[in-house]
């Protein structure tokens, strides 16, 4: 929310200004600085979801921001979103309410059109710019899906991954975190481990960059706007460009995230039933 006081007298500036202060925390929202001239860039983040974002410790996706704020001539501002608790480790809960009603220009990291269909048409995505899946560890595991397998796949439970290990007959090892099938497969007690790729941003170990997930193990990651802003067209040119996709690229590496381009088939509902 970016609300210009410079235009107000003094006084009512500074009653203004504590007004603001007091509602942007109630509502866990940024304030903006005075009008400088330059158009403002709002993007919404989850203020507790590295490595994509975290409240003082920077992510992925500000660092995306940044980069899209600069292209786009524009100083980014952002508007912090109190912590959502997560169902699915390979969706996404985020509270695309601030985007609804204008309190930001665009959110990113949004894994398709499921994760905002509730908004009925209201919400538009952008072109895929990467793509995130489940990825296999250890780095020079053998382990896929469409050839024989001898030994255990450790995976965290009740996910996608979970389901598809079960569906193709694959022994597996239920954990309760990525953290967990890490060291289940350092320990020896699983020969395999399939992790959800952002994960591994946060863990000290390498997975298989050959490893090819099925389709529905995978997602296509967009920018999410409001159907009516301006700036639809303008991002969509700019994420069609060899350069943003390089510079995407190049901050993936940065915050050890697996670097997956934007994939020709991803997971679908049907998919999910027909496991």
């Amino acid at each position: 929310m970016s609300i210009n006081t410079a235009t107000l007298p003094r006084a009512m500036r500074t009653a203004t200004g504590v007004a603001v202060a007091l509602l942007a925390a109630a509502w866990g929202l940024a304030v903006a600085e005075p009008a400088t001239g330059t158009a403002e860039l709002r993007v919404c983040f989850p203020e507790n979801d590295p490595p994509r974002s975290k409240r003082g410790g920077g992510g992925f996706d500000i660092d995306v921001a940044g980069y899209l704020a600069t292209q786009l001539g524009r100083q980014l501002l952002i508007v912090w979103l109190p912590e959502e608790a997560q169902t699915d480790i390979e969706s996404t809960d985020a509270d695309y309410r601030p985007l609804l009603r204008g309190q930001c220009d665009l959110q990113l990291s949004v894994p398709g059109t499921q994760a905002v269909k509730r908004y009925r048409g209201w919400l538009v995505l952008s072109e895929p710019y990467y793509g995130a899946g489940f990825e296999v560890i250890p780095a020079d595991s053998p382990f896929e899906f469409d050839a024989p397998f001898d030994g255990t796949v450790a995976v965290r439970a009740n996910t996608v991954a979970h389901l598809a290990l079960n569906a193709a007959n694959i022994g597996w090892s239920q954990q309760s975190s990525s953290a967990g099938i890490v060291r289940t497969v350092a320990d020896g007690a699983a020969a395999a481990g399939l992790v959800w790729g952002p994960d591994l941003a946060l863990l000290d170990t390498d997975h298989n960059p050959d490893f090819a997930a099925p389709a529905v193990l995978r997602w296509n990651l967009h920018v999410a706007f409001h159907k009516d802003n301006p700036l639809v067209g303008e991002v969509n040119r700019l994420v069609a460009t060899a350069d943003f996709r390089d510079h995407v690229a190049k901050l993936l590496l940065k915050h050890r995230i697996p670097v997956r381009g934007p994939f020709e088939s991803v997971h679908t509902p049907a998919d999910l039933l027909a496991l």
